[in-house]
């Protein structure tokens, strides 16, 4: 019995259909496989892109739950901006 090679094909950039803002990216990046992810930041030439990336991969390489709770937030509360995101953590946290 022989095994045959599996060839992994990544996406390489991320559908125009979800390049309307970076929260439309990180929600198409968070459902991708890592390998998606770190294909398009190595190469996207879009910045927002490989700064969508970055953010979903330093969530789980560095497992820092806080920047987690931070990318589910712009996840599932739709757009919204670094600062109402920051401000909202902050008053809750004592």
């Amino acid at each position: 019995m022989s095994l045959v090679p599996i060839n992994r094909k990544f996406r390489k950039q991320i559908p125009e259909a979800h390049r309307a803002s970076v929260d439309t990216r990180l929600h198409w990046l968070w459902h991708q496989r890592f390998g998606t992810v770190q294909t398009i930041w190595m190469d996207s030439p879009d910045m927002l892109d490989r700064t969508a990336c970055t953010i979903v991969l330093q969530c789980i390489l560095a497992k820092d739950l806080n920047s987690i709770e931070l990318l589910f937030q712009r996840i599932e509360g739709g757009a919204v901006s670094d600062g109402q995101v920051l401000a909202a953590t902050t008053s809750v946290r004592i």
